[in-house]
């Protein structure tokens, strides 16, 4: 059985992302690929070997899988991954949140059930304090809910989803400081900047860390209600407690019992009326008036009223907060469930892993002791088995061509360096010149193509020894906004044009200040290419 993915896995997969990134040298690369091959020779490729049918996400659940390994090994076996940090505050947080609604709602209830047998105790307050909050609350969660269905968006730009996306992330970072005291400064500074890179990738994660936030609050909101309700049950069973009801307004009886018959209604149904809620002749006998005082009022009718109020607490406030913990629970399952793994730093990790190596020469020697590598590698014999699913030579591009190169750049040429370097298939080339009404009819004539099953990606050409100038990132952005926040889009670049053709090595220099310039972009789904391979 194929293990799911969690949270946990999730931060951890980020996690070693970003230490990948953190070195951009060649060597470094070079033993990068070496490193992801070698898992993906020895660990991956048996399994397909042995008929499994493996996804992306499978294939990129069995590279974390070996990834946890190897740094166990570099680093120790009782290593603490930022997933382990995160899991453990959360484990740590339910139940701290179970108890502290346990205790608010015992001591909250206890102040509404306060009898000194001058007056019986008022129930529209009680019900007014626990019950009607509540679903004024509910109510607002449900109008929330139905924002997000209409605009998604709006949820990322609110104020309440960035507090509550951020607070694991911040009490994780507070918590696994013990563990982390046996790491070198380096490994701790690293766990934390990748806690930091989570923080910023709401784009690609969307409301997958709102949710344990979310459960969190239920929680909170069945603990409240488990306290009110036992505390209401232990003080009427305890001491004799009366109940009644009074109004400076001048309602009838009659009012006063249509009202409660309609709240009984979801559980009138299954008990009978005398335990469900207090008759018409019960209301009118537990009905307080202060120069009267309580003396004309009966026992039996003061005391009737305390099944409806339980009832009340049960399917108005414990009820709805468990449906609602279920429906979190499920939501965040099915947020996991839906993460396509797609965006920039799995196509390069996919990339990594399928691509054949032209040398078998380690370059992991040179690097020396450096944690960055958790072991040296040693490479087999080559052999490429596809991915199912997900594999990146499904995918078809459409070839954006800046007018001044359009005519250079064939279509069989392009063709060619694009597949050798991206195993791509170009669908169609189009011609662009970076004006805003010409290229935004074109955009928009893009996103309206029905395209079938498989939905090509942009591939914008671009001479990298021009610098990326205010307009190409503006256009970069149009792409974006009209073509949909996870469509994917590739900058390939290409160096100055050569003797008989346009497609050239880029210079460091100029990939460098490429790739700083994108990455401010801070677009997970935006891939920076090189068209061609340095010497």
């Amino acid at each position: 059985m194929k293990k799911q993915w969690r949270i946990k896995d999730i931060i951890d997969l980020e996690y070693f992302f970003h230490c990948d990134e953190e070195r951009g040298d060649k060597i470094s690369q070079k033993a990068l690929l070496q490193r992801d091959r070698n898992i993906y020779l020895k660990h991956i490729q048996p399994l397909m070997n042995h008929g499994k049918l493996l996804s992306g996400r499978d294939v990129i659940k069995a590279w974390l899988i070996q990834r946890r390994h190897l740094k166990k090994t570099s680093w120790g076996l009782d290593t603490i991954f930022p997933g382990n940090a995160f899991e453990e505050i959360n484990r740590i947080l339910v139940y701290i949140f179970l108890i502290f609604g346990s205790v608010t709602g015992v001591g909250i209830s206890s102040t509404f059930l306060v009898y000194t047998g001058i007056e019986p105790l008022n129930v529209s307050i009680y019900l007014g304090g626990l019950v009607l909050i509540q679903i004024l609350l509910l109510l607002f969660l449900m109008a929330f809910s139905l924002v997000r269905l209409i605009k998604p968006s709006i949820l990322r730009r609110s104020v309440v989803y960035f507090l509550v996306s951020n607070l694991f992330v911040r009490l994780a970072l507070k918590v696994k400081n013990r563990s982390m005291n046996k790491l070198s400064g380096a490994q701790r500074d690293s766990i934390k900047e990748a806690m930091g890179v989570i923080r910023g990738k709401k784009q690609i994660y969307g409301s997958l860390f709102y949710w344990p936030a979310f459960i969190l609050s239920q929680i909170f909101g069945v603990g409240f209600n488990l306290g009110v309700l036992c505390t209401t049950l232990v003080r009427v069973m305890g001491s004799d407690i009366a109940f009644g009801w009074q109004s400076t307004v001048q309602v009838s009886p009659q009012v006063i019992y249509d009202i409660i018959r309609a709240i009984a209604l979801p559980w009138s149904w299954l008990i009978s009326p005398e335990i469900a809620h207090p008759s018409l002749s019960q209301i009118e006998g537990s009905r307080m008036v202060l120069k009267d005082g309580i003396y004309h009022l009966a026992t039996q009718d003061m005391v009737s009223w305390w099944p409806f109020l339980c009832f009340t607490v049960l399917f108005y406030g414990l009820l709805p907060r468990t449906i609602l913990l279920i429906t979190g629970l499920m939501a965040q399952l099915g947020s996991i469930r839906d993460l396509d793994f797609c965006h920039t730093a799995c196509d390069k990790l996919m990339y990594r892993l399928k691509t054949p190596l032209v040398s078998s020469e380690s370059h992991t020697a040179d690097i020396g002791a450096d944690e960055y590598f958790d072991t040296t590698v040693d490479i087999p014999s080559e052999a490429t088995v596809p991915v199912h699913n997900n594999n990146i030579s499904e995918k078809t591009l459409i070839a954006l061509v800046p007018d001044d190169i359009f005519d250079e750049c064939l279509d069989n040429e392009l063709s060619a360096v694009i597949w050798k370097a991206l195993q791509r298939q170009v669908r169609d080339k189009i011609r662009i010149d970076m004006d805003y009404e010409t290229d935004g009819i074109m955009l928009k004539g893009l996103a309206q193509t029905d395209w079938g099953n498989i939905q090509p990606e942009i591939l914008i050409l671009q001479e990298a020894w021009q610098p990326p100038i205010k307009e190409i990132l503006l256009f970069i952005r149009d792409i974006r906004k009209i073509m949909g926040e996870k469509f994917g889009i590739q900058l390939a670049l290409i160096g100055k044009p050569g003797p008989g053709t346009i497609f050239t090595p880029v210079k460091e220099i100029d990939w460098n200040t490429w790739n700083q310039k994108i990455n401010i972009m801070g677009d997970p789904y935006l891939r920076l290419k090189r068209l061609v391979p340095n010497e």
